[in-house]
């Protein structure tokens, strides 16, 4: 079994495309005890470690040298995968052969499960894991399916074909890592903890919520859609409707890149980065505004319509702001008669390059009352409908007014008031 090992680990050099795959760490940990060190069960015993601290981080139960070996091929970024991505392999090309040679090669590496790579350390705790198991809490089911087609076929070619599949939906690389993402140092980073808020929890302002699905699904079909501009007054739902749209969506690849106003002048290289992938992006900007000595919305305009550097068709601007009109107007702007219609024309223009915009007011009394009453029951809350109305009038009189935001601070509210209660009665028992 020994030599078995050693003759694929060999075999792993004459791989190509998946080169980081035999650059890996691990890997080398592994062919430097196979090789170099096989008396020593300290180095393997560390590359078990690592090989369940993976799966762990990844949510995965299952055999922990195939999870392993599924992660390292989910993260490549090569000529390969970014290809596979954008739908653009052909069969008969030499790339796709090469990829099937490394696919063969890898084929040997997922032959061999985790009691085989362990088998000489011949450890009582380990020696019997034949699949690792995680609980439910631990289990990330998304990751779990997402995984679980990746060589799972005995040919290569099926499984290269799969690997193909992989990419179209899920990305390569990166965009398979999260579903939210941010600009910096030129290039993209991973939120790693992504709001999972979903239109379910966002009450109230359902025309507006669905013209926002609409205009997204045309644009994850291929057809023509729209810019989006969410104004309106604070916590009434803006930028959560857009972070609950990414959550129905990302599995159909729609992923979203936040940036500043301070990036703007950097969406050349973002919207470079961006067209060369096969996935769709939202750009979000989040309370976006200017006052009247900012220019940078000069550049976004140039942009997002008539610019040199054109929009890609995977890419789409998303924005949240207070105000209609997103550059601040001064009124010197309205003194002076010749140029008064270029001044504003010019300021004014930006908003219009946003096709759709989409109106978020405070709610009236009527509206608040409903939004709180159907957060209450969501929470299993028991308390008389006429009390939490009165409460609920109360809080938004004290604290932050009328909005949806403000409906939820006093739905919790309420809640720690109940478990505080809770917890001191059991107390005195």
């Amino acid at each position: 079994m020994n030599n078995n090992i050693k003759r694929v680990l060999q075999d792993s050099e004459k791989i190509i495309l998946f080169k980081k795959i035999k650059e890996d760490k691990l890997i080398s940990k592994l062919k430097k005890y196979y090789f170099e060190n096989e008396n020593s069960s300290l180095n393997l015993s560390g590359i078990i470690y690592e090989l369940i601290e993976l799966s762990i981080k990844e949510g995965l139960s299952g055999d922990l040298w195939h999870n392993y070996l599924k992660i390292k091929l989910a993260a490549a970024e090569n000529i390969f995968a970014l290809n596979a991505e954008r739908n653009l392999m052909n069969k008969k090309s030499s790339l796709y052969q090469i990829a099937l040679n490394d696919v063969k090669i890898i084929n040997m590496l997922f032959s061999y499960s985790f009691q085989d790579i362990i088998q000489p350390l011949n450890h009582n705790g380990i020696k019997n894991l034949r699949e690792f198991k995680l609980t439910e809490s631990e289990l990330n089911t998304y990751n779990s399916k997402k995984y679980s087609k990746l060589f799972k076929n005995r040919t290569a070619q099926a499984n290269l074909d799969n690997l193909i599949k992989f990419y179209q939906n899920h990305g390569a690389g990166i965009l398979n890592q999260s579903r939210a993402f941010y600009w910096q140092q030129n290039n993209l980073k991973t939120v790693n903890n992504p709001d999972s808020i979903s239109f379910n929890q966002l009450i109230s302002y359902q025309k507006e919520k669905n013209r926002l699905i609409e205009n997204t699904e045309s644009f994850l079909d291929g057809y023509q859609a729209h810019n989006v501009l969410l104004y309106g007054d604070s916590g009434t739902g803006k930028s959560s409707s857009v972070k609950a749209l990414l959550n129905k969506y990302y599995k159909e690849g729609l992923r979203l890149v936040e940036i500043n106003s301070s990036q703007i002048k950097e969406l050349p290289a973002i919207l470079d980065y961006l067209n060369r992938r096969g996935l769709y992006f939202i750009i979000f900007m989040d309370d976006l505004s200017f006052e009247e000595f900012e220019t940078e919305y000069k550049y976004l305009k140039a942009v997002m319509e008539g610019g040199v550097e054109s929009k890609p068709a995977n890419v789409l601007f998303y924005a949240t702001s207070n105000r209609r009109h997103l550059v601040r107007e001064k009124w010197q702007d309205r003194e002076s008669e010749v140029h008064e219609n270029d001044i504003l024309n010019e300021k004014l223009s930006l908003s219009e390059r946003f096709g759709l915009t989409l109106m978020f007011n405070n709610p009236s009394q009527t509206e608040y009352l409903k939004i709180v009453k159907e957060l209450a029951i969501s929470e299993g809350l028991e308390i008389k409908e006429a009390k939490l109305k009165s409460k609920a009038l109360q809080w938004s009189k004290w604290n932050n007014g009328r909005s949806g935001r403000s409906a939820r601070q006093f739905v919790n509210q309420i809640l720690k008031e109940k478990q505080i209660k809770r917890r001191t009665n059991q107390s005195q028992k």
